[in-house]
């Protein structure tokens, strides 16, 4: 994904930023802009890392101060959206540092037509106090985009982004800003609200399991974010995350059929599962299975996968599931024995092994 991603900074697009900034900026270096980011190291660079070389080269170019760069940055971002815009708001992050105030300004600008999530951290930790309150101000918003920056440039374990180190030790300063956004009417949001949760679930799963009872049944939006933010610990089968929606043990039967014992990346997993039992009123189900893929170590490392969320009846269901086994950018299979366990309501009520071959 991020090989096709950094495509998008293409020579199309160097163009067209250099000739936006042209317009804005009579001393802008077009010459320069394009022998700086079409270096002989280009074609190597990822994503990130032509992000990166793009603010270089844009501070080299424009030859300004910084507050005289990001007035010209900030009309010609409006041009741009979605990943090629992350340049803007990276300018901010690398030349930015020192003056918060229109740094502040620039990201709520730039965040609008893309994202300044990353940029925003290194404030929150040289300026910890000055930022969160301009966090807390942006999550008052009405402005869509900067009530989900408020969530998404706090969360502490950020993809692609530095970890917050003193908000994964103490979390409690960033729930301010989760309680204003807990019924945000804008699905953009309140995703960003579920996945700041399931951070914290990661290194505090009391503390979000607690938050999660004090918010359940008030708001319908509230209980999505919950169930959607304790994804982790439901199925890490965590007591309290399971207890929440009501998922218990039940008296049922789970018969496990495995189709074949060796799998190979030309041959999946195939396996059948059937549950049966009495009606049970009101019974939840949380049907998953868990696969023990063997490391290179020799260890296993169980990854878990969703079949069901509904009601028990009374009636019979079945499932069909293969399960492939060719690599992945994000995972790579050793041959020998695997697991695999059938989970229901956070109850191991089946399992098997099988061969990697």
């Amino acid at each position: 994904m991020a090989t096709l991603l950094k495509e998008l900074f293409s020579q199309a697009f160097l163009q067209q930023l250099a000739s936006l900034c042209q317009q804005h900026s009579s001393t802008f270096n077009q010459a320069e802009f394009q022998q700086l980011t079409q270096g002989p190291d280009w074609q190597q660079l990822e994503l990130k890392a032509r992000v990166r070389q793009i603010s270089h080269s844009l501070h080299h170019s424009l030859n300004l101060a910084y507050p005289a760069a990001i007035a010209v940055l900030m009309p010609v971002s409006s041009h741009f959206s979605g990943v090629p815009a992350f340049v803007f708001s990276d300018y901010v992050e690398v030349y930015g540092l020192e003056d918060p105030e229109i740094s502040f300004r620039a990201l709520a600008h730039f965040t609008c037509f893309s994202t300044a999530e990353f940029a925003v951290r290194p404030f929150l930790q040289r300026y910890p106090e000055l930022t969160l309150t301009q966090m807390q101000t942006w999550a008052h918003s009405d402005n869509l985009h900067l009530r989900r920056l408020a969530s998404e440039g706090t969360r502490p374990r950020l993809p692609w982004g530095m970890a917050l180190k003193a908000y994964k030790k103490d979390p409690t300063p960033l729930l301010p800003i989760l309680e204003q956004l807990k019924t945000d009417t804008e699905p953009y949001v309140q995703r960003s609200v579920a996945n700041h949760l399931n951070d914290i679930s990661k290194d505090h799963p009391e503390l979000v399991v607690a938050l999660a009872q004090r918010w359940f049944g008030q708001h319908s939006v509230t209980d999505w974010i919950i169930k959607h933010g304790l994804r982790g610990l439901l199925k890490q089968a965590h007591p309290g995350a399971l207890a929440l929606f009501g998922l218990q043990q039940l008296p049922l039967q789970v018969q496990l059929e495995m189709h074949n014992a060796k799998v190979s990346a030309q041959q999946p997993l195939h396996f059948r599962i059937t549950l049966s039992g009495p009606a049970e009123p009101e019974a939840r189900l949380r049907l998953e299975y868990k696969i023990g893929y063997r490391k290179k170590s020799g260890q296993l490392n169980y990854k878990v996968f969703q079949l069901s969320n509904k009601t028990w009846s009374g009636q019979n269901l079945s499932f069909e599931r293969r399960q492939s086994f060719i690599d992945l950018t994000t995972r790579k299979h050793y041959p020998g024995q695997h697991h695999l366990q059938i989970m229901l309501n956070g109850h191991c009520y089946a399992e098997s092994f099988f061969e990697l071959i």
